[in-house]
């Protein structure tokens, strides 16, 4: 097993930038994030699918209509997009289910990656995409996730 997040949350995190940088303005159209953050259609839609059910992003219908954020940028925590994306960040099966392992009384590891799992949540929940947008217009990135 490999600690890396999935293609399928690489690619949300800069389709969801791409419709936070119209937040206000527009919705942004799926042929448009496709074309700008080289994603195909068909795996878009997937991705997007996932970010509407979990309520980060809305859909407008009509000519003029496309997907738009469901909240401000401000309002909405990279660790949300990642657990939209990826399902909870369970490192290893005893921090969810503590009957999953008889050795959870004497483990010294438990604890160590209740930890890190600890971190990693408050790490991407402290970055907002408004922070992720100020930053970009600030050093002129890229959305490069």
């Amino acid at each position: 097993m490999s600690l890396k997040l999935s293609t399928k949350c690489r690619y949300g995190a800069r389709a969801i930038l791409e419709i936070a940088k119209n937040y206000g303005k527009r919705p942004t159209k799926r042929k448009d994030i496709s074309r700008t953050q080289e994603i195909s259609e068909s795996y878009l839609e997937n991705i997007l699918l996932a970010l509407k059910s979990n309520g980060l992003i809305d859909t407008v219908r009509g000519a003029q209509g496309g997907y738009e954020l469901g909240r401000p940028p401000s309002g909405i925590t990279l660790f949300q997009v990642v657990e939209a994306l990826e399902g909870p960040l369970e490192l290893v099966d005893c921090l969810a289910d503590s009957t999953s392992c008889g050795r959870i009384d004497e483990c010294a590891m438990r604890e160590v990656w209740g930890g890190l799992k600890k971190a990693m949540e408050e790490s991407l929940g402290r970055v907002t995409l408004q922070d992720l947008l100020d930053k970009n217009e600030t050093e002129a990135l890229s959305f490069c996730i």
